[in-house]
Protein backbone atom coordinates (compact mmCIF):
# COMPACT_ATOMS: atom_id res chain seq x y z
CA UNK A 1 0.00 0.00 0.00
CA UNK A 2 2.66 2.63 -0.78
CA UNK A 3 -0.17 5.20 -1.60
CA UNK A 4 -0.75 4.83 2.32
CA UNK A 5 1.78 6.57 3.58
CA UNK A 6 5.01 8.73 2.82
CA UNK A 7 8.05 9.83 5.10
CA UNK A 8 7.97 12.96 2.81
CA UNK A 9 11.29 12.10 1.35
CA UNK A 10 11.62 10.57 -1.80
CA UNK A 11 15.09 8.65 -0.94
CA UNK A 12 13.50 7.08 2.32
CA UNK A 13 10.45 6.08 0.72
CA UNK A 14 12.03 4.81 -2.53
CA UNK A 15 14.41 2.94 0.03
CA UNK A 16 11.69 1.51 2.01
CA UNK A 17 9.47 0.12 -0.98
CA UNK A 18 12.60 -1.35 -2.31
CA UNK A 19 13.05 -3.27 0.58
CA UNK A 20 9.10 -4.15 0.71
CA UNK A 21 9.62 -5.46 -2.46
CA UNK A 22 12.26 -7.69 -1.58
CA UNK A 23 11.25 -9.17 1.39
CA UNK A 24 10.53 -13.25 1.57
CA UNK A 25 9.53 -13.44 4.85
CA UNK A 26 6.83 -11.04 7.45
CA UNK A 27 8.78 -11.07 10.08
CA UNK A 28 11.40 -9.41 7.84
CA UNK A 29 8.61 -6.57 6.16
CA UNK A 30 10.45 -3.03 6.70
CA UNK A 31 7.96 0.03 6.89
CA UNK A 32 6.97 3.35 8.08
CA UNK A 33 6.29 3.39 11.42
CA UNK A 34 4.01 6.50 12.31
CA UNK A 35 5.92 8.22 15.51
CA UNK A 36 2.28 8.22 17.78
CA UNK A 37 2.49 4.50 17.13
CA UNK A 38 5.55 4.16 19.98
CA UNK A 39 4.88 5.26 23.25
CA UNK A 40 7.27 5.58 26.23
CA UNK A 41 10.68 6.84 24.66
CA UNK A 42 13.44 7.03 27.24
CA UNK A 43 16.71 8.16 26.99
CA UNK A 44 19.01 5.31 26.49
CA UNK A 45 22.41 5.72 25.70
CA UNK A 46 24.70 8.15 23.00
CA UNK A 47 27.66 7.24 20.94
CA UNK A 48 29.02 7.93 17.90
CA UNK A 49 26.80 10.55 16.04
CA UNK A 50 23.74 9.28 17.39
CA UNK A 51 21.37 9.15 20.61
CA UNK A 52 19.75 5.58 21.74
CA UNK A 53 16.14 5.09 22.82
CA UNK A 54 14.01 2.94 24.62
CA UNK A 55 10.52 2.42 22.98
CA UNK A 56 7.19 0.85 23.06
CA UNK A 57 5.67 0.58 19.73
CA UNK A 58 1.81 -0.29 19.87
CA UNK A 59 0.83 -2.56 17.21
CA UNK A 60 4.68 -4.21 17.25
CA UNK A 61 6.69 -5.43 14.16
CA UNK A 62 4.70 -7.89 11.71
CA UNK A 63 4.69 -11.85 12.64
CA UNK A 64 2.73 -14.07 10.05
CA UNK A 65 0.28 -14.25 7.22
CA UNK A 66 -2.88 -15.20 8.29
CA UNK A 67 -4.27 -17.07 5.21
CA UNK A 68 -8.05 -17.51 6.59
CA UNK A 69 -8.15 -13.64 6.52
CA UNK A 70 -5.51 -13.24 3.90
CA UNK A 71 -3.90 -10.67 5.60
CA UNK A 72 -0.43 -9.96 7.32
CA UNK A 73 -0.48 -10.31 12.13
CA UNK A 74 1.15 -7.98 13.73
CA UNK A 75 3.17 -9.43 16.77
CA UNK A 76 1.46 -6.62 19.21
CA UNK A 77 3.04 -4.53 21.42
CA UNK A 78 6.77 -4.62 21.11
CA UNK A 79 9.93 -2.87 22.79
CA UNK A 80 12.56 -1.36 20.50
CA UNK A 81 15.35 0.86 20.57
CA UNK A 82 15.25 3.96 18.53
CA UNK A 83 18.26 5.21 16.76
CA UNK A 84 18.83 8.68 16.07
CA UNK A 85 21.53 10.83 14.18
CA UNK A 86 22.60 13.86 16.57
CA UNK A 87 22.73 15.98 13.85
CA UNK A 88 21.23 14.92 10.79
CA UNK A 89 22.03 18.10 8.99
CA UNK A 90 25.79 17.27 8.68
CA UNK A 91 25.76 14.18 8.77
CA UNK A 92 22.76 13.65 6.25
CA UNK A 93 24.95 11.02 4.06
CA UNK A 94 26.10 9.20 6.76
CA UNK A 95 22.27 8.63 8.33
CA UNK A 96 20.88 7.67 5.09
CA UNK A 97 23.75 5.19 4.18
CA UNK A 98 23.47 3.69 7.87
CA UNK A 99 19.47 3.37 7.10
CA UNK A 100 19.87 1.33 3.86
CA UNK A 101 22.75 -0.66 5.26
CA UNK A 102 20.44 -1.89 8.19
CA UNK A 103 16.95 -1.76 6.53
CA UNK A 104 19.17 -4.02 3.65
CA UNK A 105 20.85 -6.53 5.20
CA UNK A 106 18.29 -7.04 8.01
CA UNK A 107 15.76 -7.57 4.85
CA UNK A 108 17.91 -10.57 4.15
CA UNK A 109 20.15 -11.83 6.56
CA UNK A 110 18.86 -13.26 10.11
CA UNK A 111 22.02 -12.60 12.12
CA UNK A 112 21.95 -8.75 11.69
CA UNK A 113 19.72 -7.03 14.34
CA UNK A 114 16.53 -6.55 12.96
CA UNK A 115 15.69 -3.51 11.56
CA UNK A 116 11.33 -2.71 11.35
CA UNK A 117 11.55 0.59 9.56
CA UNK A 118 12.20 4.19 10.24
CA UNK A 119 10.18 7.01 12.37
CA UNK A 120 10.53 10.43 12.56
CA UNK A 121 10.49 12.52 15.53
CA UNK A 122 8.17 15.57 14.79
CA UNK A 123 9.85 18.02 17.29
CA UNK A 124 13.15 18.20 15.17
CA UNK A 125 12.63 16.63 12.08
CA UNK A 126 15.13 13.82 12.62
CA UNK A 127 14.53 10.20 11.16
CA UNK A 128 14.95 7.39 13.85
CA UNK A 129 15.77 3.74 13.29
CA UNK A 130 13.43 1.25 14.62
CA UNK A 131 15.66 -1.54 15.72
CA UNK A 132 14.82 -4.71 17.65
CA UNK A 133 15.58 -4.87 21.67
CA UNK A 134 18.40 -7.38 22.35
CA UNK A 135 19.03 -8.37 25.92
CA UNK A 136 22.85 -7.27 25.82
CA UNK A 137 25.84 -7.24 24.28
CA UNK A 138 29.09 -9.52 24.27
CA UNK A 139 31.51 -7.22 26.74
CA UNK A 140 28.58 -7.30 29.46
CA UNK A 141 28.10 -11.02 28.43
CA UNK A 142 31.42 -12.11 29.06
CA UNK A 143 31.31 -10.06 32.48
CA UNK A 144 28.26 -11.52 33.97
CA UNK A 145 29.49 -14.95 32.81
CA UNK A 146 33.02 -15.70 32.62
CA UNK A 147 33.63 -18.12 34.99
CA UNK A 148 30.50 -20.37 33.89
CA UNK A 149 31.17 -20.72 30.38
CA UNK A 150 32.51 -24.09 29.03
CA UNK A 151 35.40 -23.92 26.23
CA UNK A 152 32.51 -25.63 24.22
CA UNK A 153 30.63 -22.22 24.58
CA UNK A 154 33.20 -19.79 24.37
CA UNK A 155 33.64 -21.82 20.41
CA UNK A 156 29.96 -21.50 19.89
CA UNK A 157 29.67 -17.94 20.43
CA UNK A 158 32.76 -16.85 17.99
CA UNK A 159 31.33 -19.13 15.32
CA UNK A 160 27.85 -17.42 15.59
CA UNK A 161 29.96 -14.17 15.51
CA UNK A 162 31.24 -15.59 12.32
CA UNK A 163 28.43 -16.52 10.39
CA UNK A 164 26.76 -13.04 11.07
CA UNK A 165 29.83 -11.26 9.73
CA UNK A 166 29.75 -13.97 6.88
CA UNK A 167 26.33 -12.06 6.02
CA UNK A 168 27.64 -8.75 5.46
CA UNK A 169 30.48 -9.68 3.54
CA UNK A 170 27.95 -11.81 1.27
CA UNK A 171 26.35 -8.05 0.33
CA UNK A 172 30.30 -7.44 -0.67
CA UNK A 173 30.48 -5.04 2.37
CA UNK A 174 32.72 -4.52 5.80
CA UNK A 175 31.61 -3.76 8.94
CA UNK A 176 34.42 -1.44 10.20
CA UNK A 177 33.59 -0.84 13.54
CA UNK A 178 32.99 -4.44 14.69
CA UNK A 179 33.69 -4.41 18.61
CA UNK A 180 31.99 -6.41 21.71
CA UNK A 181 29.53 -3.34 22.30
CA UNK A 182 28.12 -3.71 18.82
CA UNK A 183 27.60 -7.72 19.21
CA UNK A 184 24.18 -8.31 20.86
CA UNK A 185 22.50 -11.79 22.68
CA UNK A 186 18.99 -12.58 22.49
CA UNK A 187 18.38 -14.59 25.36
CA UNK A 188 15.09 -16.40 23.84
CA UNK A 189 17.15 -17.62 21.11
CA UNK A 190 20.18 -18.22 22.24
CA UNK A 191 21.65 -16.80 19.36
CA UNK A 192 24.28 -13.56 18.55
CA UNK A 193 23.90 -10.42 16.03
CA UNK A 194 25.49 -7.98 14.87
CA UNK A 195 24.66 -4.42 15.10
CA UNK A 196 25.42 -0.66 14.24
CA UNK A 197 26.08 -0.19 10.94
CA UNK A 198 26.92 3.00 11.05
CA UNK A 199 30.10 2.78 8.79
CA UNK A 200 29.41 -0.57 7.32
CA UNK A 201 29.66 -0.29 3.05
CA UNK A 202 31.02 -1.90 0.38
CA UNK A 203 34.39 -3.01 0.60
CA UNK A 204 36.29 -1.60 -2.41
CA UNK A 205 35.38 2.37 -1.18
CA UNK A 206 37.20 2.43 1.59
CA UNK A 207 36.46 5.99 3.49
CA UNK A 208 39.24 8.80 3.68
CA UNK A 209 38.40 9.24 7.42
CA UNK A 210 39.74 7.40 10.25
CA UNK A 211 36.91 5.80 11.99
CA UNK A 212 35.41 3.38 14.74
CA UNK A 213 35.69 2.86 18.66
CA UNK A 214 39.44 3.85 19.67
CA UNK A 215 40.42 1.09 21.34
CA UNK A 216 39.66 -1.16 18.73
CA UNK A 217 41.35 0.77 16.41
CA UNK A 218 44.32 -0.55 14.71
CA UNK A 219 47.53 1.68 16.18
CA UNK A 220 49.23 2.63 13.02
Amino acid sequence: NFSNWTSGNDNIDNLIQKCQLETLHPQMIIEWIPYNNLQNISYLTEGGFSKVYTASWIDGSYDEWNSKKQQLKRLGRQYVILKKLENIENANNSWFEEAKSHLTMSNKWPRIVSCYGLTQDPSNGNFMLVLNELDVNLREYLQQNHNQLTWEERIQITVNIIYALDDIHREDAIHRDLHSGNILHSERDQDWYISDLGFCGPADKPLKSIYGNLPYIAPE
